[in-house]
């Protein structure tokens, strides 16, 4: 009993150690981890949050009104993209869509991410076949695709959502040249 006992007060130890250095460092990296986990779970990222990570970005209202702030990944050479609802106040706005690519849509952002190598969204990485992005968004949910731009490219965006989440690939020449995940359609 002393030893279980004994062996209990050294894993919560451990464990209350293990969560003061990451807090201490107050770092999440809501790119990887939005990537990794396959969407929001268990919700979405407040802006404020990645404000605080990434700083502001490069940011700009796109032909809809929405926010796309644009960060760079050196490692990957990856431009990260952002967006959020601007019709939302500050304080309760959330992030609608994470997208990574190695596609330009402007120059080079000054803000960077941390690195996106080796990553991967349901298993499918940038320069995977389509037909791989296409079987991912199958198995994830309802199926949707649409002709798009990316940068100077036109691409097909192959999406599955399930409930409220969605993930997209977009897919040029047989290959996914970008991979996002979002909240809503």
């Amino acid at each position: 009993m002393y030893m279980t006992t004994c062996r209990l007060l050294i894993v919560a130890l451990a464990l209350l150690s293990a969560s003061a250095q990451v807090e201490a460092k107050g770092k999440v990296d809501y790119v990887s981890k939005a990537f990794h986990d396959g969407g929001y779970k268990p919700h979405v990222y407040f802006e404020a949050d990645i404000l605080r990570r990434y700083g502001k970005g490069d940011e700009r209202l796109d032909d809809v009104g929405l926010l796309r702030r644009r960060y760079w990944d050196p490692n990957t050479e990856w431009e990260i993209v952002i967006t959020s609802n601007p019709d939302i106040g500050p304080k309760y706005r959330t992030i609608d869509e994470i997208r990574i690519s190695p596609v330009l849509t402007g120059k080079q952002a000054l803000s960077t991410t941390e690195s996106l190598k080796g990553l991967t969204l349901k298993g499918v990485a940038i320069g995977d076949s389509a037909s791989k992005a296409e079987a991912a968004t199958r198995r994830y949910g309802d199926q949707y695709r649409e002709k798009d731009r990316l940068g100077r490219f036109d691409v097909e965006r192959v999406c599955g959502y399930l409930d409220g989440n969605s993930i997209c690939f977009d897919i040029r020449e047989k290959k996914v040249v970008a991979m996002a995940v979002g909240a809503g359609p």
